[in-house]
């Protein structure tokens, strides 16, 4: 990431900006994040892809053990750094959402978001209040 980048993902507070900003990261990404064939997503995957919670994660805070563990679980276990912590903890919800929303139904055909995956988008709007 760019110093510009992350600068960007540290000055996101409101829920609204989090919400597209992931949203847009996944669309222009075109795939999931995944760490090998099998499917296990991951923060940060081949490629240089991150998942939904890992675009909000500057590299210089990523910590490869957090692979396989939940942002939720990663708070649980008080994993993360202090920075990173306060920055997320006003809308961990909303990014266990996203984060299930990239791991379990996030689609795409030739890079392209699918209708079911516009559908999910569209009811985490509805559901998180996000026009």
């Amino acid at each position: 990431m760019t110093p510009e980048e992350n600068n960007k993902i540290k000055s996101l507070t409101d829920p609204k900006d989090i919400f597209n900003y992931v949203v847009d990261h996944l669309r222009k990404q075109g795939c999931q994040s995944l760490v090998n064939h099998e499917g296990n997503c991951a923060y940060r995957g081949k490629g240089g892809t991150m998942c939904a919670v890992g675009a909000l994660i500057t590299d210089d805070e990523y910590d490869p053990t957090w692979e396989g563990n939940s942002i939720d679980l990663l708070f649980e276990k008080d994993l993360l750094p202090p920075d990173l912590k306060n920055r997320i903890q006003p809308n961990l919800e909303m990014l266990v959402d996203l984060q299930k929303f990239h791991d379990a139904y996030l689609q795409y055909e030739d890079g392209v978001f699918t209708a079911k995956a516009e559908a999910h988008i569209k009811f985490y709007r509805r559901d998180w209040n996000i026009e």
